[in-house]
């Protein structure tokens, strides 16, 4: 966490950093200036989406308080009176948050910037590794995907898979799927195939982030019963 020291003045200011991602807060005396921001460990910002922040600044009025930053590609932008917006772009250790009051710079606050995680691929909203009924797995359309206990709502766009399904003798039928929906010759194959004691793989899988980004997802499988 970046401190810095400030002049001393007659106006006690507390700021709140607190991104989405974040839990508590830590209080920092300089001079009669308080500042209240959150463990450094938790201070991230992820590329391509939205970070919301919001600041508090007693003892002055919103109109007087600016935010600026600097690092990882970054811009800020006023959403609401004490809540902002960050956006960022580049991985770095050394992203600040800079608060002026008045013009005059009153806190600053440190924070890392990381890509987003690789998301889960899933059928059904079924884990990889489980079983599904092959009357459950014949309603399914397509794959989709999720990051298990990720603070922001984030949409990935499948791109592509390939669908693969043991037949009758143990040979393993495969498509070739466009998109995250089933195509034509694997839904042949799940009407054929998709029964009890057989296995489906999904590989291949192709997603985009956010930013644009492509990322290959780890294959699932299921066992049928």
């Amino acid at each position: 966490m970046v401190q810095r020291r400030f002049p001393q003045c007659k106006t006690t200011i507390k700021l709140f950093f607190l991104a989405s991602t974040l839990l508590v807060t830590s209080l920092i005396s300089v001079g009669q200036t308080t500042i209240a921001v959150a463990p450094t460990n938790m201070n991230v910002f992820y590329i391509g989406v939205d970070n919301p922040v919001s600041l508090a600044a007693s003892g002055a009025a919103a109109d007087n308080v600016t935010v600026s930053i600097s690092g990882g590609g970054g811009t800020v932008a006023k959403t609401d009176a004490g809540h902002y917006n960050v956006r960022v772009a580049s991985v770095t250790d050394d992203c600040l948050i800079h608060v002026y009051i008045d013009g005059k710079l009153a806190g600053t606050s440190s924070f890392r910037v990381r890509s987003l995680p690789v998301p889960m691929a899933t059928i059904g909203g079924f884990t990889s590794g489980g079983a599904i009924p092959a009357d459950a797995f014949r309603t399914q359309i397509g794959v989709g995907s999720y990051l298990k206990d990720f603070p922001f709502a984030v949409k990935y766009e499948v791109l592509g898979f390939r669908f693969r399904v043991d037949d009758e003798k143990g040979n393993m039928q495969s498509a070739d799927c466009q998109g995250n929906l089933f195509s034509a010759q694997a839904k042949q194959y799940i009407d054929q195939y998709v029964k009890a004691g057989r296995t489906v793989t999904i590989d291949n899988i192709r997603a985009k982030d956010p930013s644009g980004k492509e990322v290959k997802l780890l294959d699932v499988f299921y066992k049928i019963i």
